[in-house]
């Protein structure tokens, strides 16, 4: 045994396991220092601390000479849970907030899976008259059905020994027997009878290293390892005996270990399967217990994750970061006041909204330099906001597990909540400044840049824009001659539970061999619940830009329109993929069923919005959108990609073509995502290598010029602030020329006045 480890041994006659040091070792963090450690440390808002190193690993109970038979409540009484502080975001505590559900297992076992964890003895045991390999001889997808059918059904199918055996055991009660063993005769009937045999051992053609050889070797260890899998996903057997065992003493102040990773700690089936361990959590004593027969060392391991999982706790406990911060309009559209215009209708629940714009006077000769000394240090710390946030939240998320996204939305931005004087037309621009940073704002980007010009010209002012794009890749190529990807976009309600919604998006990739495109990939995300509960992001910063563009026929026919400039938003988010077992046959048919669709002749879907897919009826679908994506290159630094999308949405009754269209702009680094694609592969308990700060993430244009700190970010704020002013001019020219009119004269004309007011070009 390593000489730099402690030992625990159980005292005859005693109540409490102690803490041996072994000699010529210096004394290290006990079980109690651990979690003084850990928990002292604060995880509040306000805190922009890293999270604090973990200690040695925890100390193990010493290895017998003789192994000692598992019972399940043989062991000696741990330490008082008294002694243990609570556990969890000091943010998410306070007083008047609500505490979130947090969970590790994304899917929880049924009670047929639950039982044979606990050992019980299969319902049946069903014979399928043939070996299960040569029914279907992809292991993976083998795993897969059964895995489908329990969850569908409400059972759990296993092998009886191995794969190569026609036997199979069945968990669950009557009913879900019967229908299991129905469903397992359809399967052998529709599967690939024999489709390939294992290779002679002296073929006579081919070489020894063949692909068919490679692949079935593979299939072998694949089955094995499986088996031996899911021994350990079960409890030790009454009796079982283990050279070496260890526990981890868990808080249950705040939350269950119950409640984090499932009724049997299924999210720690990782760690059982990678370190050959027994994982067990004793709920009368709030601590797991670890067994192995491997070794020492493989058991440190797992209880070394095991509390590694806090910090992911921490991560997801707490609060999502939300920041409304205002842009000062530059001299030509400062206006002192901010007035609410009605906006549309946001969310699943449709909740109204208000989209602020500025309105009053402009500024006098006098106040402009006193103005522009102002609007540059606000722009400064709203920058130094900014920076801070986006540094607090990536230091906490590296134990986050799942695919994040950082992108740069542009829109419209609404106020869903906000504090507001009753009665008043509008507020003074200061004011409005500080309320909208009050605790209780709420706001929303909406997507829709409002280009109610044609597609054409769109699509034309883009490729016009070389001086801020580029074409993506190294070629010489011209940005009207960049192909746009497809996406078919499926809003859909679960078949199976009524209170969830997902959504599938089928991507579609050119075709080399036809003129025409085809499905490449479909990803099952969970959408919004019926009743309106939805993930919240890590971090949200909106950008709100008040630059007022006032269109002067449509205030005299049409009315008010949104008069606000195009804002931004910084958006780190997570999507939640279904689990591949929680896909049914009914989802993988709708999904396959996908089909291109050749568009009529002289018809370009991206400039008509014409519907190049096709889609069964299989499952209750609530809306279909088609996605048109441009992805362009900035050409001060083309390590970003700007992508223009147009969202095409489809009724009933309109055959193929569009009953709306909206556009939509994003802005996004590609470092981000290939950083953010290592939070998708992480397993439990384990955190990303990438590096939690910033200046990564921002990287300069000139990184060997001699500048100030944190130029990256800044240069990253000057492309959003190009692009932003770009859209700006792109929506302005697709409603018409753009003047300015005093307030006398708008107020007069939304009275039923006739008088429009003295009018002014605006330069």
């Amino acid at each position: 045994m390593a000489d730099n480890k402690f030992r625990l041994r159980e005292k005859e006659n005693a109540k409490e396991w102690q803490v041996k040091e072994q000699p010529g070792v210096h004394k290290g963090n006990t079980v109690h220092s651990y979690f003084d450690q850990y928990v002292e440390e604060d995880h509040s808002s306000e805190s922009l601390s890293e999270d604090p190193p973990l200690p040695l690993p925890l100390p193990l109970p010493q290895a017998q000479e003789t192994t000692k038979p598992y019972h399940p409540r043989s062991h000696p009484p741990l330490p008082d849970r008294k002694a243990f502080p609570k556990i969890g975001s000091k943010s998410a505590l306070r007083k008047g907030t609500q505490k979130r559900a947090i969970t590790f297992a994304t899917e929880r076992d049924n009670a047929a899976k639950a039982a044979f964890r606990k050992n019980e003895p299969p319902a049946t045991t069903h014979d399928l008259g043939k070996p299960i390999k040569a029914i279907e001889p992809n292991v993976a997808r083998i795993k897969r059905t059964f895995d489908e059918i329990g969850v569908r059904l409400g059972s759990f199918i296993a092998p009886d020994r191995s794969l190569d055996e026609s036997k199979v055991r069945i968990w669950g009660n009557s009913r879900q027997v019967s229908l299991s063993v129905a469903e397992l005769t359809r399967w052998k009937s529709s599967a690939r009878i024999e489709a390939y045999t294992k290779p002679l051992t002296n073929p006579k053609f081919a070489k020894g290293n063949s692909t068919i050889s490679q692949k079935w070797a593979l299939d072998e260890r694949t089955a094995r390892r499986h088996v031996r899998r899911q021994h350990f996903q079960k409890a030790p057997e009454q009796g079982q005996q283990f050279k070496f065992n260890g526990y981890f003493l868990w808080p249950n102040d705040e939350v269950r270990a119950t409640d984090l990773f499932g009724p049997n700690c299924e999210a720690l089936d990782p760690l059982r399967f990678e370190f050959k361990v027994h994982i067990m959590f004793d709920e009368a004593r709030s601590a797991f217990r670890v067994y192995s027969n491997v070794s020492e060392e493989m058991v440190l391991e797992a209880i070394q994750r095991v509390g590694n999982t806090m910090k992911e706790y921490v991560a997801r406990d707490e609060r999502p970061l939300t920041l409304y911060l205002i842009e000062s309009p530059n001299t030509d559209h400062y206006r002192n006041n901010v007035q609410m215009i009605p906006g549309p209708l946001v969310g699943s629940n449709q909740t109204p909204s208000k989209i602020p714009d500025s309105c009053g006077k402009k500024l006098e000769p006098l106040d402009i330099v006193d103005w522009e000394i102002e609007a540059k240090e606000s722009a400064r710390k709203n920058q130094v906001i900014m920076y801070t946030a986006i540094e607090r939240i990536l230091q906490r998320i590296p134990f986050y597990r799942g695919h994040l996204r950082m992108r740069v939305h542009y829109g419209t931005f609404a106020l869903i909540k906000f504090q507001w004087p009753p009665g008043a037309p509008s507020v003074p621009l200061d004011e409005f400044q500080a309320d909208v940073q009050l605790p209780g704002t709420k706001g929303t980007l909406i997507r829709e840049i409002q280009l109610e010009r044609q597609a054409h010209d769109v699509l034309d002012r883009l490729h016009d824009a070389k001086n801020l794009f580029q074409s993506p890749g190294t070629g010489d190529v011209s940005l009207a001659d960049v192909p746009p990807q497809y996406t078919a976009i499926f809003h859909l309600a679960h078949p199976d539970k009524t209170e969830e919604m997902l959504r599938l998006d089928v991507d579609f990739k050119a075709n080399t061999s036809s003129a025409g495109f085809e499905a490449s990939k479909a990803n099952w995300i969970k959408g919004p619940r019926a009743d309106g509960a939805a993930q919240l992001p890590p971090l949200e910063i909106s950008n709100i830009r008040l630059h007022r563009y006032v269109i002067l026929i449509l205030i005299i026919f049409d009315g008010p329109k949104d008069l606000s400039g195009i804002s931004w938003q910084l958006k780190i988010s997570s999507e939640n993929l279904v689990d591949p077992s929680r896909i049914t046959p009914r989802m993988e048919d709708f999904a396959n069923a996908v089909a291109f669709k050749k568009p009529p002749q002289n018809q370009y879907p991206a400039i008509s919005g014409v519907k190049i897919f096709t889609s069964p009826t299989t499952l209750p679908i609530l809306g279909v959108e088609q996605k048109t994506t441009f992805r362009y290159c900035l050409k001060a630094q083309p390590k970003f990609v700007i992508e223009v999308s147009r969202y095409d949405e489809y009724s009933g009754d309109n055959a193929g073509l569009p009953s709306s269209t909206q556009w939509a702009v994003s802005l996004y680094d590609r470092e981000w995502d290939l950083r953010f694609s290592e939070n998708a592969r992480l397993s439990i308990g384990i955190a990303a290598s990438w590096n939690p700060n910033a200046n990564p993430f921002f990287e300069p244009m000139d990184p060997y010029a001699s500048r100030e700190a944190n130029a990256g970010f800044t240069d990253f704020l000057l492309h959003t602030q190009a692009i932003g002013e770009f859209l700006d001019e792109l929506k302005r020219g697709s409603q018409g020329p753009t003047e300015t009119v005093d307030q006398s004269g708008v107020d007069a004309h939304r009275s039923g006045s006739a008088s429009v007011g003295k009018e002014k070009k605006e330069t």
